[in-house]
């Protein structure tokens, strides 16, 4: 029951395509590195203007370069280190495919949520 955010920006112009791309992107990661069903995953995704992303105070437009921010929450413990290892370079190294030149500066995020902190459907993880 993971749950993504992917926030992007590229100098590139962006569309619909771009970001359904995005969204098939980490779900096929989430699935193939962490294990996790594809059918019980969420995704939002959202791109930001290049002129309104910055790092090291120049906008991703003056730098010519991409960058994200992506953030899965998954059910603490159900995954090992070496799983989430794999899925932070994945992400990044597809996200590098899908945007162009990549800044450094991108980042993906496994929050690890408790099993009785969260749930869908009304009912908490630790009572599924």
């Amino acid at each position: 029951m993971p749950s993504l955010t992917v926030d992007y920006s590229t100098p590139r112009a962006g569309s619909a395509t771009l970001t359904a791309e995005v969204a098939s992107l980490v779900l096929d990661l989430t699935e193939r590195h962490l294990g996790k069903k594809r059918a019980l995953t969420a995704v939002s995704v959202a791109e930001r203007p290049a002129a309104t992303w910055f790092v090291g105070g120049a906008s991703l437009a003056e730098l010519g370069q991409a960058s994200h921010r992506t953030v899965i929450r998954v059910t603490e413990g159900t995954n090992t280190k070496a799983e989430k290892a794999r899925f932070v370079a994945a992400v990044h190294e597809g996200m590098a495919r899908l945007l162009g030149a990549m800044r450094p500066e991108s980042y993906v995020v496994v929050e690890e949520v408790r099993a009785d902190a969260w749930g869908w459907g009304g009912e908490t993880q630790e009572h599924r």
